[in-house]
Order: C-alpha cells, then structure tokens, then sequence
C-alpha cells in the first residue's frame, strides 16, 4: 500500500512539474515584428524563459496605434499569463488623442516594470551647417535656415518632443509627418526635409557613419553611446524625451504574480551583459519597482498630455 501511494504521489509531483515547466505566458507587442520594441522584447522573453523555465511568447498585435493590443490584454485573464508590453502611445497620448478608447489606460492595467528607454536625438540632415543647437536655432529666426521637421506621425513623442522644442526656441517650424520614422530618416538623409528627433537606438548606426548629424540629446545626461553630443539643456532647451516601453498586466493581477515578474525582469535588465548589449543598441534599462514605473508613466502623462491639447490633436 504504501509503495501504491509513493508511486501515485510520485506520479503527480511529475505532472504538476511537467505543466509548471510548459506553462505559457504572453507577451504581447502593439507594434510589428522586426522592430526595435519586438526585437528587445524578445530578448528579455528568452532571457525569462532561462531564468523561470517557463516558456514565453511574443505575441505581435499591431494597429490602431496600440488600441488592439491594448484591448485585448485588458480583457485577459488577470492570472499572469498575458502581459502588454506597454508605450507612450498606448499608456499615454492615446488618452489625448481619442475621445472614447475601448480600454482606460489606468483602470485596466496594473502597472508591472519598466524595460528600456531609448532618448530621443535631434538629427538633422548633413547640409544644415550648424553644428550645434543655438547655431540651428539662430539660423532658423534669422531665415538662413529652412525648418522642415520630419516625423513619425502626429501624436507620436517625436512629433510632440519636437513641436514642444520649437515652442521653447521661440521658433516656426513645418510638421511633415511620415507613416513611420524609416521613411522620415530616408528623406533627411536625402536632404529633402531638415531635421528629425529621433530615438537614440534608431539613428545611432546612421549617426556613427555620418549620415545625419546629431545636435541634442534630449535628456538629463549624456549618452554613454555619444558621449560627444551635449544635452539640449546644456544648450539652454529643457526638453527631456524618450522612447520607452514597460510591462502591464490586466487590472486585478495577484500583487505576488507582479512582484515576482518585476524583480525577474529587473534582474535581467539591470544585468551587465545585458546593459551593454543595450547601450550597442541606443538604449538602456528602465528599471525599478512596478510603483517607480507607474510613476513615471504617471510623469509621462503629465509631460505629454498638455502638449497634444495645446497643439488641439485629434485622431477621431
């Protein structure tokens, strides 16, 4: 009887293992695969999946600016099975931009951990002549330059860094949005429009190999990745900006489920050989408990959502 029992015990601690082992948990992109976001988020997946045995999926739901992504993780089970890998588009400037939205950026999801952040770098074209910010600037008010900014879209952060850039300057500017940031840097390069602020991680190699020229980071410090290139607000312009992506789950996750998940995700991040494969890449971790990252998508909110009503942007 009792070598009955150990074998049936044996045989379910196997079954439970087995399942815990295969369980599948989803990370769900708002964005296509191949771009940046999916590209890093599937290198922290393989890196959860070696870290937790359990296997992770990245899930590519694009469109509508992130509202079908959003929605469906918001309908998810709140169980830790399903997570978005959240953006300013979707946390932040679709609140602005869209009178109804089939989900609520705050009361749907619980925020987890911030991933990566890419700042954004004010480019421009190799014709422009001046070779630092105020030069630009000044150049622009006294009409020797040209001030055509390329952008990714209306409502998106490049379009909102700029425009808000511009306000501080004091100067006049020409919004020409591109369905994307590549075909906005192909027409920079090509001369055909003057600058872009772009993120970091996308303009570096074009950066490095002299095809655009890189007056400003937009943020506090500088990058280890262009330790050259001044701040903006070295240059007098407060204008902090990035590209950045994090992890929610639907409202109502275990709080264990979300603490758990964000130290794992911490601990890959903040890892030295993943830093370095991040600043190859322009970026770098955004790290910190799931309440430092609501605060700062809370900061986000308060940055960029004054900027799209002042600029009265719509996307209905």
């Amino acid at each position: 009887m009792n070598k009955l029992l150990t074998g049936i015990l044996a045989t379910l601690f196997l079954a439970v293992g087995g399942a815990q082992a295969q369980e599948r948990i989803s990370l769900v992109v708002p964005f296509s695969a191949g771009g940046p976001t999916d590209q890093t988020t599937r290198l922290i997946a393989n890196e959860l999946m070696n870290a937790t045995g359990k296997t992770y999926v990245v899930e590519n739901k694009p469109g509508a600016a992130g509202i079908i992504a959003a929605q469906y993780v918001a309908q998810a089970p709140a169980d830790g099975s399903v997570y978005m890998v959240g953006s300013p588009g979707s946390l932040v400037i679709n609140t602005g931009l869209y009178k109804k939205l089939p989900y609520d950026p705050v009361a749907d999801f619980v925020p987890v951990s911030g991933m990566t952040r890419s700042p954004l770098v004010l480019v421009t074209n190799v014709q422009v002549p001046a070779e630092n910010v105020k030069a630009l600037v000044s150049d622009i008010k006294e009409g020797k330059q040209s001030a055509n900014v390329g952008t990714p879209g209306n409502g998106t952060i490049p379009h909102l860094a700029g425009s808000y850039f511009a306000h501080q300057a004091g100067i006049e500017v020409l919004n020409v949005p591109f369905k994307g940031i590549a075909p906005a840097i192909t027409s920079l390069m090509s001369g055909d429009i003057d600058i872009v602020f772009d993120t970091l991680s996308t303009s570096l190699a074009n950066i490095q190999a002299g095809k655009v020229k890189a007056l400003g980071i937009a943020a506090t410090q500088r990058s280890d990745g262009l330790p050259d290139v001044p701040t903006l607000k070295e240059q007098g312009y407060d204008v902090e900006a990035s590209s950045w992506f994090g992890l929610v789950a639907p409202a109502n996750t275990p709080k264990q489920i979300v603490e758990e998940m964000n130290v794992t995700v911490n601990r890959i991040i903040t890892s030295p050989e993943f830093k370095q494969r991040l600043l190859e890449m322009g970026s770098e971790p955004l790290a910190g408990s799931a309440d430092d990252f609501a605060r700062f998508v809370e900061s986000e909110r308060d940055r960029w959502l004054p900027e799209v009503t002042r600029l009265n942007l719509s996307a209905d």
